[in-house]
């Protein structure tokens, strides 16, 4: 190399702050996430670094949804200043796709070494009104969703993946991929065996994070952010609870460790506290630090958050790791059409309240069951009559990108996919004579191959229990109206 491409690779790489990657050697593609102005600015730095340089034209793609999301974000909206870089230093031509959420990097007969761009997260949460959606920053804290601010070059998304967080000196930094607590301050790294799991990541600091660590089976990171009065001792001891029970009723443990990201907002005008969201091994719970007039006290409320904890815990397992076509691997550039939402979220919330149920003395946990299972059925008799009219097929494909956007359509899916296999537990606990249940059925399922056909549900779950539920599913796919 000439010295003078050697210099112009040298200022190229002060510009878009490249550092050597031990990873690069490794096979793996180095992200660094850049959070160091975050606090004044509202914005972070992505810097993709590839193992080798890629032959051009690449395309760089940012996600337009979510595993479990069930619709369209427009993460790409806030994305700015792409820069694509070829081996000796030359800045490439970038090109916007008109449409979709990708960008062209370099043409023919070039080299990609390495990609850079912005992303606006102030303006990703002003305009992406799901609180549980976006990724956040405030003077003394910032939150980042993995898959907001990550994208990946079309092709490389099957290679391990490599990270660094740079963050506001002193702040500590937590990754999901791998949470130590205390959480080192400044900079954290980890590693990700793939960019879904890369995107599936949460990374959290800054002096305001609350960080503790409860031990158990699996051990349970609490991370919290609040901008109001909260009892983070009685929240972390509910997400405790939570983990237990759901793991022991799974009886496995198939995650290192699970985080519960938890931030209690004060509102925006506008946005939507209301929905809570899974991921590999963490939870993110976005909600409000002022719940307004339909907050629920007492018992009620103690159910609803322990079960909002452990349907997302849940999720670990169900659809995680038994799911039905559509759901994995996650088509990052556009919600897929799934037909099996009914069992990601209704059998994961059934899992749910029955292991939480386990947990409690017998009269209390069945009255437990009986009122969650209560609200269920309130949900499906105050559907309106297109919605009951709807096979369950249909709503699910429905509810794949309208799941909270109307969540008439998104409580029918998860109602009616609850109680068939609410159906189902009764059916299999009388015919076995107490001796099996339907955990017994989806704990055969995790050790199936995936996906699982629908119509084999009742085949593996015979098998697993001895009895036969084929007509409770045919009952439960079939429209609903009275």
């Amino acid at each position: 190399m000439s010295a003078r491409a050697l210099g112009a690779a040298f200022a190229v790489a002060i510009l878009l702050g490249a550092i050597p990657h031990r990873s690069r050697a490794e096979n793996a593609v180095a992200y660094v996430l850049d959070a160091t102005a975050a606090p004044s600015t509202g914005r972070v730095r992505v810097e993709i670094v590839f193992p080798a340089p890629l032959a051009a034209p690449a395309a760089l793609v940012m996600p337009r949804g979510y595993p479990g999301g069930y619709s369209l974000v427009l993460y790409d909206g806030t994305v700015e200043n792409v820069k694509g870089v070829s081996p000796d230093g030359t800045t490439l031509a970038v090109v916007r796709e008109r449409y979709g959420p990708r960008w062209t990097l370099g043409k023919a007969g070039e080299r990609v070494a390495r990609v850079a761009y912005e992303v606006d997260v102030a303006r990703m949460e002003r305009e992406i009104h799901d609180a549980v959606a976006t990724s956040k920053v405030r003077p003394r804290y910032a939150g980042f969703l993995g898959y907001s601010v990550f994208g990946y070059v079309d092709g490389e998304e099957r290679r391990p993946a490599a990270l660094e967080v740079r963050a506001p000196e002193g702040w500590p930094v937590l990754t999901t991929l791998a949470p130590v607590v205390p959480a080192p301050a400044g900079k954290a790294s980890a590693r990700a065996p793939d960019y879904d799991t890369l995107a599936d990541s949460q990374v959290l600091m800054g002096p305001d994070l609350k960080l503790s660590r409860l031990d158990g089976t699996i051990p349970l990171v609490f991370a919290a952010y609040t901008e109001g009065a909260a009892d983070l001792s009685l929240e972390s001891a509910l997400a405790r609870t939570a983990l237990d029970r759901v793991q022991a009723y799974f009886g496995d443990a198939p995650i290192r460790q699970y985080t519960v990201q938890l931030e209690l907002l004060k509102p925006l005008e506008g946005h939507g506290y209301g929905f809570s969201q899974e991921h590999v091994d963490s939870g993110t719970f976005s909600l409000s630090v002022d719940p307004g007039k339909e907050a629920k006290t007492g018992e009620d409320a103690r159910d609803r958050k322990l079960v909002n904890y452990a349907h997302h815990i849940a999720h670990s397992w169900i659809p995680k790791r038994a799911f039905g076509a559509g759901y994995s691997p996650n088509t990052w550039e556009a919600p897929p059409i799934v037909e099996t939402i009914w069992f990601n979220e209704g059998f994961g919330r059934y899992a749910a309240v029955q292991a939480l149920a386990d947990g409690m003395p017998p009269a209390e946990g069945a009255a437990f069951r009986a009122r969650t299972l209560a609200r269920l059925r309130a949900i499906l008799d105050e559907a309106p009559p297109f919605i009951r009219r709807m096979p369950l097929v249909e709503l699910s494909r429905s509810a794949s990108v309208l799941y909270s956007a109307d969540f008439r359509i998104g409580m029918s899916t998860f109602s009616r996919g609850a109680l068939m296999a609410a159906e189902m537990d009764d059916r299999i606990r009388a015919g076995s004579g107490g001796t099996k249940s339907l955990r017994d059925g989806l704990r055969a399922l995790l050790k199936m191959p995936q996906p699982f056909r629908t119509e084999d549900l009742p085949v593996i779950f015979q098998s697993a229990t001895g009895v036969d539920v084929r007509e409770i599913l045919e009952h439960w796919m079939k429209e609903t109206k009275r």
